[in-house]
């Protein structure tokens, strides 16, 4: 999101799914259910094969003690979820969500590959169906840019955890400088060639994903809004030369 400082972000505007339309819920979920069967490759490719790598330091910064009850929010194919239900020490159980079907249909094809338990449920991140207080530990990865409303979404995360309990978000986050201006580049120009050819995708969801990652808040950005959002001692690292971005944080 620009700043009074910042040029507004010049955007593809090619996608059929506007990033910056507040009521594009319905949209990005048939967006995803469209390339739900590619998903995972893509995000091999697009990233060099390093994506893997980010989920496990997003899983070692979470900070886990044993026993915790997790929620994997916006699970995607569960690539995370799976990742914290093997980590040690053992958390007490993992629970995936995602409010795209065909996303969570291979979930649990994968749950059901590993021998995991895994309770799965159908859900907007923004109306969670889980009683407050109800998780030691909540995660996103690659989700919380597709929030219609980040504020609100971030507020959800909190009412879930238990005071004291963590969060720990995977995001893209804008890049500035020399390096900022390769990944534009790299991100507005080859991700959507690459990912719109070979998931074939009608939304044009490769043209989305560039899109929503020059309008989503910079690190300290996000930070400040999940501290008005009811988390403290929030801190970040960021990865992938300033492209990526863990961060951490506890329930008030």
């Amino acid at each position: 999101m620009g700043t009074a400082t910042e040029p507004e972000p010049k955007l593809r505007g090619d996608s059929a799914v506007d990033p910056r339309d507040q009521q594009r819920g319905p949209a990005v979920r048939a967006m995803f259910a469209g390339i739900a069967g590619r998903y995972d490759l893509l995000n091999r490719i697009i990233s060099g094969g390093r994506d893997q790598a980010w989920r496990r330091r997003t899983v070692k910064m979470a900070g886990l003690t044993g026993g915790e009850r997790v929620l994997d929010v916006c699970c995607g194919t569960g690539d995370l979820a799976l990742m914290f239900a093997f980590a040690k020490p053992s958390p007490a159980g993992v629970t995936a969500s995602d409010f795209t079907p065909e996303m969570v249909e291979l979930t649990a094809q994968k749950a059901a590959k590993a021998g995991i338990a895994m309770p799965l449920c159908i859900a907007d991140a923004l109306r969670l169906p889980f009683a407050d207080a109800s998780f030691d530990v909540v995660s996103v990865g690659y989700g919380v840019r597709n929030f219609q409303d980040i504020d609100a979404g971030l507020r959800e995360l909190a009412r879930v955890l238990r005071p004291g309990g963590r969060v720990a978000i995977l995001e893209a986050t804008p890049a500035r400088g020399v390096i900022g201006r390769f990944a534009n580049w790299y991100i507005n120009r080859v991700v959507p060639w690459v990912g719109n050819r070979l998931t074939r995708s009608s939304h044009k969801a490769y043209s989305y994903l560039a899109d929503s990652i020059q309008l989503f808040p910079n690190a300290d950005a996000l930070k400040q809004r999940m501290e008005q959002a009811g988390f403290a001692k929030v801190r970040y690292r960021k990865l992938n030369l300033g492209t990526m971005a863990i961060h951490v944080g506890e329930r008030s």
